[in-house]
């Protein structure tokens, strides 16, 4: 197992046991009255915490294939992971509810939804034991994420200043496409790519290229300058350019733009030269990114295990009956390196957008913000008939092949290699009976979902957390699942015409995704029944884009500020997250050996600095503070007098691999790709460093 290292899995804020399955019984804790106060100074607060978890985590994404205003706070958090959690939400919402008065009707946890981040924190079964190849629920995986992010949130209301914001947008054409157009084309009306779209292929100009962004700046304590900090944006696309065998943990495109913008504020704006961590936050959520890949190029998907075929004759010369044959090592290598070149590119690209949108902002900053919520709950199973969804949710076959760009090892296999099962993509049945028509279900033909009742729809999401946000102008819709393009839109439209209705003046309306929970995808009734894989994944059948857009137009016409809402607005949630398992350590060494660097060289082309290093305990990971230890940081450094730092543990071109662990010890491997023919040190920060290797062909 490997990882990318230190601050690229990150939270970042800023506020505005046995062999059965396990329940859990969760309450919702609402935020407090505010107090009133006479402030009416507009304060912004910003953090952010590492929540890289050891080696051994399941990388949630690809499935088994997946190796603020006067009188009260809104916290927006947007963290490094695949996949967002009521459960993760309601348990930070508990301790930040008693320590900082943010309970969950003022509390956004949003994920990026990067491909390449850990799981076992899920609130369903179904995706803490199916999520990935490493299989179970971890209390102390939620423990260690609760603690972290409910630090950071806190973290934030301690860094309340007074603050100046400015929203705006920006087209990012060329970078995202729409991976299922069959599926899209089937919308009535058909959708249509505005006016001002440049002159590319069909699937790229159907895609929401809006980069939305709130553009923060915070009154410095000592000159009382108001001074770049940070900022919130909202862009749609998915977390899938790493290649799908990726075994590193990694915050995907979506980090690279994070740290693009950030290092922009430090450096270029604020005139920061030195220091390990940003002092600037970017949270970069993500949007109806639900039919939305970003634009990698074909090398970059590695091939998927094959079915070998079936000998006549099973013995010592012939191969094993059913055998999945792995790509070459050299394939998948060339494919991974491909990966992360379209990331670096892909990154750039919208990270430069994201630079000159923040630039652009700079004039229209204004010290006055008004906010509001509304927050509900919704109870799938149960209120069903009344949501106008199906009572029992389904998987459609499409899900297991993977999406129409990133199929996994059983797309097209045929029962006894003859028949068609519908293992592929877009295969519906219009003859399927019941709310799930036209979904092909796990041997539907035969058993008429009895498959599915019996073995799926129990390990499924029963509740979806929906909230509205009021930021100035703007209406954000928090829902807890991957949104179409389509479907995005129609829940905007529905949230501004219910707003404006109501009287609220507001100008835009947006759709945050991958927020407060997760049920999987939500397509429109006419894309469900086209079932690729956005149509399959929509759970609780063709109702439920709908569903969600007439929760949010009602949500957006009752948005309020200061008030405590009623505890029927987050009801406890009784929830099965799955078998229990011992994933991560429950506890930290108390003898910590000196890390040490054992040998630092080159490659043999000089574009690769390698070196070995023996970096404490494998198991070490504090789970209640969240502290890194100090010599988790490595570094490269030029050699010269002033030992310039070219490369720390958020660089792109960095990695750390676990190679070995002995003795209970952890050894590590760093490979830095980014070395342009110098002579250089890899050290441990107040530690030790090593000794000059030069990366020069001459």
């Amino acid at each position: 197992m490997s990882r990318r290292r230190a601050v690229w899995v990150h939270a970042s804020v800023v506020l505005l046991v046995g062999c059965g399955s396990t329940h859990l019984h969760v309450p919702g804790v609402l935020s407090p009255a505010p107090r009133p106060g006479t402030d009416a100074v507009l304060q912004a607060g910003f953090s952010r915490v590492d929540i890289t978890p050891p080696p051994g985590v399941g990388l949630a994404g690809n499935g088994p294939e997946g190796g603020e205003a006067r009188g009260y706070r809104l916290a927006l958090v947007v963290a490094d992971l695949g996949l967002s959690s009521a459960l993760l939400h309601r348990r930070v919402a508990a301790l930040t509810a008693r320590t900082d008065g943010i309970g969950v009707d003022r509390l956004v946890i949003a994920v990026t939804h990067t491909h390449a981040g850990p799981g076992h924190f899920f609130e369903a079964a179904g995706y803490n034991d199916q999520g990935s190849s490493v299989a179970g629920f971890d209390p102390v995986m939620v423990d260690s994420l609760t603690a972290r992010i409910a630090r950071a949130v806190h973290a934030a209301v301690a860094d309340l200043r007074p603050a100046r914001v400015a929203w705006g947008s920006r087209a990012i054409w060329g970078q995202t496409r729409i991976r299922s157009l069959p599926a899209i084309l089937r919308n009535i009306p058909l959708p249509s790519a505005p006016a001002d779209a440049p002159g590319l292929p069909q699937e790229y100009q159907l895609v929401d290229p809006e980069l939305v962004m709130l553009r923060v700046d915070q009154r410095d304590p000592t000159s009382g300058v108001f001074r770049p900090a940070g900022a919130f944006s909202i862009f749609a696309m998915h977390g899938t350019g790493n290649a799908p065998s990726n075994d590193l943990l990694d915050p995907d495109i979506q980090g690279l733009v994070e740290r693009r913008l950030e290092r922009h504020i430090d450096g270029d704006l604020n005139r920061v030269t030195s220091g390990f961590v940003p002092r600037a936050v970017y949270l970069f959520a993500n949007g109806a990114e639900g039919d939305v890949s970003p634009a990698w190029p074909p090398q970059s998907r590695c091939n998927v295990p094959t079915l070998a075929p079936l000998p006549a004759l099973n013995g010592p010369f012939t191969r094993t009956l059913w055998e999945w044959r792995a790509p070459t090592a050299t394939h998948l290598g060339a494919c991974r390196h491909a990966a992360r070149e379209a990331i670096s590119v892909i990154g750039k690209n919208v990270g430069d957008g994201a630079v000159a949108l923040f630039d652009a902002l700079g004039p229209a900053l204004t010290d006055r913000l008004e906010l509001g919520r509304s927050f509900a709950t919704l109870f799938l199973r149960d209120s069903a008939r009344a949501l106008g969804i199906c009572s029992e949710p389904a998987l459609g076959l499409s899900t297991l092949v993977g999406a129409d760009d990133a199929h996994t090892r059983i797309d097209g296999w045929r029962l006894f290699g003859l028949f068609d099962v519908g293992l592929e993509q877009g295969s519906p049945n219009p003859d399927v009976p019941g709310c799930q028509g036209h979904k092909r279900q796990l041997m539907d033909a035969a058993f008429r979902g009895f498959a599915n009742r019996l073995f799926i729809s129990g390990n499924l999401p029963s509740y979806a957390q929906v909230m509205v946000l009021r930021l100035g102008n703007r209406l954000i819709g928090a829902v807890p699942g991957e949104v179409t393009t389509t479907a995005g839109r129609r829940m905007r439209e529905q949230m501004l015409a219910s707003a404006r209705e109501a009287g609220q003046p507001v100008s835009a309306a947006l759709i945050l995704g991958h927020a407060n929970g997760y049920m999987e995808y939500i397509a429109t009734a006419e894309e469900y029944t086209a079932q690729y894989y956005e149509g399959g994944s929509t759970i609780y059948g063709p109702g439920e884009a709908a569903m969600f857009t007439r929760e949010l137009g009602r949500l957006a016409a009752s948005v309020s500020r200061g008030d405590s809402l009623p505890a029927t607005a987050a009801p406890p949630l009784d929830l099965d997250v799955g078998h229990q398992r011992q994933i991560l350590s429950r506890t930290s060494s108390a003898d910590v050996p000196t890390p040490r660097i054992e040998r630092v060289w080159c490659s043999a082309g000089a574009d690769t600095l390698y070196a070995r290093l023996q970096l404490g305990h494998a198991g070490d990971w504090p789970v209640t503070t969240g502290e890194i230890a100090a010599h988790a940081r490595v570094e490269v450094v030029v050699n010269d007098a002033a030992r310039t730092v070219v490369s720390w543990d958020d660089d792109p071109a960095l990695e750390m691999r676990l190679r070995s662990r002995r003795g209970g010890l952890a050894w590590w491997e760093l490979r830095w790709s980014g070395v342009s023919g110098r002579t250089y040190r890899v050290r441990i920060p107040g530690v030790t460093e090593s000794d000059p290797v030069s990366c020069s062909l001459s």
